[in-house]
């Protein structure tokens, strides 16, 4: 009788965005076990007793790849490690019933979008010539950024130069910014590939040899400083040319995925935000920033939520417009983070990003503390005193990754009550540590916070 009675399908589209190793895959892998092998009283999810049944995957949208769930599960499982991405981008979609919601089924597409392709944003709506004066604004007057591009910035100087010494010295900053864990890498394939390759941990040189300014060897462009773009019109040209077809290749696609979503999920990592220092802070803070500008997510007319109400009544689940609504901020890797301070961790997130959320009218949002695989547990600590954990390190006193062994206990940085007004690299220690993750495939591994997530994006 159930099912007779769901006469609609609710279309929930869901983005997942964070920088690298912000931990998208973890929540996505651990969001889709607890979803598939539901227990109500491990993952609440609306009314209390809600149960879902009749869970089933389905093909994902023509021209997504497939969110690898069962080979990242495994991986996690025996390796204790994700393995590479096939893309750059992949969709997971399923649907089940929810025994709170009467005449509707649900149908759920999970977007992992790369978190790295945000630093392409401004791309959009910007010729070569906007882009150009754009970056190097960053690079000149930006003490982090300027240190790291020394030799491409000399070479700008030149009245002419050969295109080869200016790919090759932008390829050397864009790898010496990467080294120096700065996150406004563009063309940003220099830093993922199209084939979801990441930048190898390398010399700046053999970073810079390997890696591409573009699509490939062919198709590479830098920025160009005004009086070389007066000088040599044929670079202007072939550089233009280069960057229209990756915008066309590249952003445009990108960034229609982000805005087909109703909801965005956004990893703001507290912990590598302290751990990087200032610097690390300030990038991140533009990036979302450029998000915002680029996405719009709200409603923009009085008439939004009537619209889409009207959507979700009358037309076909595929035919419904989809625009960003909901935007859940959450901190991760929560169990990294002593109790004592856990509270502070989401405190830190609001201060930073909140504003630019409340200046959009009609966007619904919330901040939430998440770990999606709890993997260490914490000892008790006063106040003032350390902060002990206990888990499996992954890496040596050294940062060298070792094999997982037995659990250690292991001191992580106490977190400050507010963003300080300066903090080096190195001050903020928060060591990593193996997954936990239940060999049992139908086990969900322990999670916080991550029920109350799926509750808001999922309406």
């Amino acid at each position: 009788m159930n099912n007779i009675l769901r006469w609609k399908t609710t279309e929930a589209r869901v983005g997942v965005v964070g920088l690298y190793n912000a931990g998208k895959t973890v929540l996505l892998t651990s969001l889709i076990n607890h979803l598939q092998d539901h227990d109500p009283d491990r993952f609440p999810i609306g009314k209390p007793g809600t149960t879902i049944r009749r869970f089933r995957v389905r093909e994902p949208d023509a021209g997504w790849a497939a969110f690898n769930y069962n080979g990242y599960r495994d991986s996690l499982v025996n390796y204790g490690r994700w393995p590479e991405k096939t893309k750059d981008r992949s969709q997971f979609v399923c649907q089940f019933e929810r025994s709170d919601w009467k005449f509707s089924d649900c149908l759920l597409k999970l977007y992992d979008l790369p978190g790295e392709r945000i630093a392409d944003a401004a791309m959009l709506g910007c010729d070569f010539t906007a882009w150009s004066d754009r970056m190097l604004n960053l690079l000149v007057n930006d003490t982090a950024y300027r240190t790291c591009c020394v030799p491409f910035l000399d070479v700008l100087r030149q009245p002419k130069v050969s295109e080869v010494e200016l790919l090759a010295t932008y390829r050397l900053a864009l790898a010496n910014l990467i080294l120096n864990y700065k996150p406004l890498i563009s063309p940003s394939t220099f830093l993922l590939d199209l084939k979801g390759q990441p930048a190898r941990p390398a010399s700046a040189e053999e970073l810079a040899a390997l890696r591409y300014c573009g699509l490939d060897e062919e198709q590479q462009f830098c920025p160009l400083s005004e009086t070389l773009r007066h000088n040599q019109p044929g670079l202007v040209q072939a550089f233009t040319s280069r960057y229209n077809h990756y915008v066309k290749t590249v952003v445009v696609p990108t960034i229609a995925a982000f805005r087909s979503c109703t909801a965005l999920v956004l990893l703001v990592d507290v912990t590598m935000l302290l751990a990087g220092g200032v610097g690390m802070y300030d990038d991140n803070r533009q990036i979302v920033r450029d998000l915002f500008d680029v996405l719009s997510p709200g409603e923009h007319t009085v008439f939004g939520p009537l619209a889409r109400g009207l959507s979700k009544l009358l037309l076909p689940h595929q035919l419904r417009p989809g625009w960003i609504t909901r935007m859940a901020f959450c901190a991760p890797k929560l169990d990294l983070i002593h109790p004592n301070d856990r509270d502070r961790m989401n405190l830190l997130m609001r201060r930073m990003v909140e504003r630019l959320a409340a200046d959009r009218d009609g966007l619904k949002y919330d901040f939430f503390n998440i770990a999606s695989v709890v993997s260490t547990r914490a000892l008790p600590a006063p106040p003032n005193g350390p902060r002990v954990m206990v888990g499996v390190p992954l890496r040596d006193a050294s940062g060298r990754k070792i094999p997982p062994g037995a659990e250690q206990r292991f001191t992580t940085s106490e977190l400050p009550d507010d963003w300080p007004l300066e903090w080096p690299s190195g001050r903020y220690i928060f060591p990593e540590v193996y997954p936990r993750m239940p060999a049992r495939k139908d086990y969900p591994p322990d999670h916080v916070n991550l029920d109350r997530v799926a509750n808001f994006v999922i309406e």
